[in-house]
């Protein structure tokens, strides 16, 4: 699975030598132990993640997203000290939507709470994957906050050689990072990313978007923790089948215009 997007890599400036990087080589008999946790985009690229990591067989994936899930909602810490209780050695987070307010009231303070919950998560973690806020429809109103927000977790994730910031403007978005309902493969197909919800762009994830970055995880994931895909058709899978990318009913299923 190939996309036209770039993955947002660190410059070699900022990276630290492969081989110094690594933490271990996860095995079938001793596999790597991961946890997804966010909100509703979340639980919909949970599967992708998922799918991509059990691909190797040597990854275990426990998937804990839903909607409704942010650092500053009632109940967070609740949710993640149940989250850790396996002690997953990688746990992906992928909130923002249901903070977008509260940060841009109280900047300073939602920074501290993002370092109060990376520093909780590393007491058992030995690696997070921070997921950007994708790009939100333009009629939505959203994307001054959501740049604030993800900026905040790109400098937090830039200090910490535990934290990996995946930026999905680059991935899900135009070349200018803007919202977009389709993306075109390598292949030179064109497919749907992103949901219709009532006619109108929505933006929660269809299989390929999910895969997309699902795909962006399992790269983060392999420089600290050597992978192989066993699977070259993951992204294909019966997972993609799932309800949630069929809700709302035919949300998934629209036809670019040529």
């Amino acid at each position: 699975m190939d996309t036209q997007s770039d993955n947002g890599e660190k410059s070699e400036t900022e990276s630290v030598d492969s081989s110094e990087n690594i933490i271990r080589t996860p095995t079938e008999n001793e596999p790597l132990s991961v946890v997804t946790i966010g909100d509703s985009v979340s639980y919909d690229a949970d599967l992708a993640i998922k799918a991509v990591l059990e691909s190797t067989k040597t990854v275990n994936v426990e998937n804990r997203s839903f909607g409704g899930v942010g650092l500053t909602q009632k109940g967070f810490k609740g949710y993640l000290k149940e989250s850790l209780e396996n002690e997953p050695e990688v746990m992906t987070v992928m909130i923002g939507g249901w903070d977008l307010a509260f940060a841009e009231e109280n900047q300073k303070e939602y920074e501290q709470i993002i370092e109060n919950s990376i520093e909780e998560i590393l007491k058992v973690s030995s690696l997070i994957i921070w997921i950007g806020m994708p790009p939100t429809p333009e009629g939505e109103g959203l994307e001054e906050n959501r740049h604030l927000v993800n900026q905040i977790y790109r400098e937090i994730s830039d200090r910490k050689i535990e934290v990996e910031f995946i930026d999905t403007d680059e991935l899900l978005g135009s070349e200018q990072g803007a919202f977009v309902r389709f993306l075109t493969g390598l292949d030179g197909k064109t497919y749907q990313i992103r949901k219709v919800r009532n006619g109108k762009d929505d933006g929660h994830l269809c299989p390929f978007g999910a895969a997309v970055i699902g795909r962006s995880v399992f790269e983060k994931i392999e420089e600290r923790f050597p992978l192989f895909t066993k699977e070259d058709n993951w992204w294909l899978g019966e997972w993609t089948k799932d309800q949630r990318y069929d809700d709302p009913t035919g949300g998934c299923s629209y036809i670019p215009v040529e």
